[in-house]
């Protein structure tokens, strides 16, 4: 196996975490007797359920998000323990594992770049409507300054448009993070078909890399302004206790979207919901001043329009914050994708 067809796919992968009705195969050769292994099994079921007891508020949070990337992190980490399984993997000629994993490595870290995009377009977002609230913070406003606010708002949501939609190849418009969702699909329907149980450490990887999709397809619905389903189950082994815990997380996670649709709402992360809906109100309002017809009437709203803007100006603040935080567990995963992916290769060229 050369580097070059190593890395051939590089290129090809942009999206991918978020697989359908899965049937994993049954690993057949369970590794009961390994106390590692069963230890690792049951940290990670024990983590799927704490986080299903720690978000009711019928979104996703960004401090939810977060300790979901944290468990993806450690679950690599912990996974990288039974690295030593990898040299009798490949004395007996099983490749397949290899290249599954080299594979679903690389999409994985042209997913992050997928995400860390979607976040700097959020990025961007936030930085117009601070323009638009700060444009009527003076003491005195008037059209210009109204103006000059709607403005800014029609130019981030222009901003954000653009940063969303891309033409595929029916020229349809279609989001990057949908593409992505789309991908995530696939590469869990080919997990559906793969035998995990070729030793603890293809176990191990296995379990972390569907943790990966899972957490990652979460994060792509939840920095989409496009809401309109959950996404798709994925399934683990159906006899790991950790498989059970992600099982009962999803169906709950499922409910959480289908009550954040029944309430009309624009995106599935709170704190993202939670200004758009703030700013479709200071818009609203800035739109009655604008066209208020008695001075009288006009300074009301003028003090409706400051209320308003103070409002979205507090939510911005949670939102940069916590955005930023996103952007570095983000970054984390990828780093961490890619230096296993290298040491990975390493281990691989020096055991061949």
């Amino acid at each position: 196996m050369t580097n070059s067809s190593l890395f051939a796919s590089m290129g090809a992968a942009i999206h991918s975490f978020c697989s359908p009705r899965s049937s994993f195969k049954v690993a057949a050769n369970v590794p009961q007797g390994n106390p590692d292994f069963l230890a690792f099994e049951s940290e990670l079921a024990s983590r799927l359920e704490q986080l299903k007891f720690t978000n009711e508020t019928g979104y996703v949070s960004i401090e939810w998000l977060c300790q979901a990337m944290e468990m993806v992190l450690s679950t690599h980490s912990s996974a990288e323990a039974f690295a030593s399984d990898l040299h009798q993997c490949i004395i007996i000629g099983d490749e397949r594992c290899i290249d599954s994993f080299l594979d679903n490595s690389v999409k994985l870290l042209d997913t992050c770049v997928v995400l860390k995009a979607s976040i700097a377009d959020i990025k961007s977002y936030c930085s117009y409507l601070k323009a638009a609230s700060r444009a009527v913070e003076k003491e005195s406003i008037g059209e210009i300054q109204l103006k000059r606010s709607l403005n800014s708002l029609k130019k981030c949501m222009d901003a954000l448009k653009r940063g969303n939609d891309v033409n595929n190849h029916l020229t349809q418009r279609r989001s990057k993070l949908e593409n992505c969702s789309s991908m995530l699909r696939r590469m869990g329907e080919r997990l559906n078909n793969e035998d995990a149980s070729n030793g603890s450490f293809f176990m191990a990887i296995y379990a972390a890399q569907v943790i990966t999709i899972f957490v990652c397809g979460l994060l792509s619905s939840a920095l989409s302004f496009k809401l309109k389903r959950a996404p798709s189950s994925i399934r683990g082994n159906g006899h790991s206790p950790w498989s059970f815990s992600l099982i009962s997380l999803q169906h709950r996670m499922k409910e959480q979207i289908e009550k954040s649709n029944s309430r009309d709402s624009k995106a599935l992360l709170e704190e993202l919901d939670m200004v758009d809906m703030a700013v479709r109100d200071f818009q609203n309002i800035l739109q009655k001043t604008l066209h208020g017809n008695s001075s009288c009437e006009k300074q009301i709203q003028i003090l409706k329009v400051k209320e308003s803007a103070k409002v979205l100006q507090t939510l911005l603040v949670d939102l940069q914050q916590g955005v930023h935080t996103l952007e570095f567990h983000v970054d984390n995963i990828y780093r961490n994708l890619l230096r296993s992916r290298i040491a990975f290769l390493d281990m691989y060229r020096h055991s061949s």
